[in-house]
């Protein structure tokens, strides 16, 4: 009895299982949106399709050297490939690079997909040129015209512009630049919406990239079937 309760305990131990394999994860698109000064903290967006269920995303490894800036996304599969049905799963990783100087670099991911990006030189030593709306979503109202929707966490502040950024290619950039009002900043969250209008037409990509900066370096990323943002 004891015997068997040993090989049941082996069996089900987690070293009888094998480990997830890791590879690089098949990206297929990579968004490089413009706009960024040498003091803000510098983002892409890759893309890709898992060919099944069983792939998850693992790590992403970042490495600048002069003016090349080497992206590597890995994933993880696992080793049980007979439960895995044959169905793509799209992936979008926001891959934060950070800090850069001012200049122009070229970017690689996983040594396939290539581009660059310029980085202006900051006006000031400041973390930021500016302070963003806190943006979590992206809402159609057709022609062109889009509402962002996001939180205001003090009445201190509010909205001084919207700046627009396009790469000529496939990404639209949307600064949601905030202004100070008041000295009194009493912490209050409230909801907010701003109205945007979008143009495309300068855009060579039938799924565009919408980049919304928002608070504390971080960004709002929704990208859009070009059928429906004509």
């Amino acid at each position: 009895m004891k015997k068997s309760l040993l090989v049941t305990a082996l069996c089900l131990s987690p070293m009888a299982f094998a480990a997830p394999s890791i590879g690089l994860a098949p990206v297929k698109h990579l968004y490089v949106p413009q706009g960024f000064d040498s003091n803000d903290a510098v983002e892409v967006v890759v893309t890709g399709h898992f060919p099944n269920p069983c792939f998850s995303r693992n790590t992403v490894m970042v490495d600048v050297v002069e003016d090349r800036i080497k992206v590597e996304v890995t994933a993880l599969l696992s080793a049980d490939k007979k439960s895995c049905p044959d169905m793509a799963v799209p992936f979008k990783e926001v891959v934060s690079i950070g800090n850069l100087q001012g200049g122009d670099y070229q970017i690689s991911v996983n040594d396939v997909l290539e581009d660059k990006i310029s980085i202006g030189e900051a006006d000031s030593n400041a973390v930021d040129d500016h302070l963003y709306a806190a943006i979590d979503n992206l809402d159609s109202l057709g022609g062109g015209n889009y509402m962002l929707q996001g939180w205001r966490y003090s009445p201190c502040i509010e909205l001084d512009k919207i700046q627009v950024i396009s790469n000529g290619k496939d990404t639209l950039s949307i600064l949601p630049i905030m202004k100070q009002v008041s000295n009194f900043c009493p912490m209050k969250m409230t909801p907010v919406s701003y109205p945007v209008k979008l143009d495309v037409s300068g855009l060579k990509s039938k799924e565009p990239l919408i980049y919304v900066r928002t608070m504390d370096g971080k960004s709002f990323n929704s990208i859009l079937n070009f059928g429906s943002v004509k």
